[in-house]
């Protein structure tokens, strides 16, 4: 299994932090491959940190009505009769690479989300972004304060670091950097996730 994950960047400006937190645990719950998962809603909120399904059901269905992920049901049969699944083909257009690593960092599931949202909107290929805070805040879909809140602790934390006009995330090894020679080598050992398209047509940021 790879240690990284394609996070679509159409989540950015469509869900709210935990949101977005969720869309990538969902995502590490899938095949690296495929991005196909058939983690129950169970086992999805317990490796997201919290005990109720209610609202990761409710969460996975604003992802499907967003067309972000797609939803398809079939039925088990086991010792006990018939009952159903679920199992979720996650949207990998105009994506980034997020390792594993984020996971396991000991901030909040709001700075994590945050952090995922700010890297969907770093230029193709790289680490920073250009937008003032306020932009950013226009693009993310969240409050001025909300934003600077996050940035701050995040430069707090040494997980971005801000210039004049540009952010910068640090963590290379959570947040891939993907120039095009980085892309090659990737496809060479994982075929099955960069496409020739994907190259062509410029669909890494």
């Amino acid at each position: 299994m790879t240690s990284y994950r394609k996070i679509t960047e159409k989540i950015a400006g469509k869900l709210d932090l935990l949101e977005a937190y969720l869309f990538y645990c969902l995502a590490l719950c899938s095949d690296c491959y495929t991005m196909d998962s058939h983690i129950k809603q169970e086992n999805l909120a317990n490796f997201y940190g919290v005990k109720d399904t209610d609202q990761i059901r409710e969460w996975l269905h604003k992802f499907e009505s967003l067309g972000l992920i797609r939803i398809d049901k079939f039925d088990v049969y086991g010792q006990y009769g018939k009952f159903n699944r679920c199992s979720y083909q996650l949207d990998t257009e105009h994506y980034v690479f997020i390792t594993n690593k984020l996971y396991d960092e000991p901030i909040s599931r709001q700075l994590k989300g945050f952090l995922i949202l700010l890297k969907c909107k770093c230029l193709n290929g790289t680490n920073f972004t250009q937008y003032s805070q306020n932009r950013l805040a226009e693009e993310l879909g969240l409050s001025k304060a909300t934003v600077s809140k996050y940035i701050n602790e995040a430069e707090e934390k040494r997980y971005v670091k801000r210039e004049k006009k540009e952010i910068h995330l640090l963590r290379e090894d959570i947040f891939l950097k993907t120039p095009e020679s980085q892309l090659v080598k990737i496809k060479n050992l994982y075929p099955e996730i960069i496409t020739d398209e994907d190259l062509e047509r410029g669909y890494i940021v």
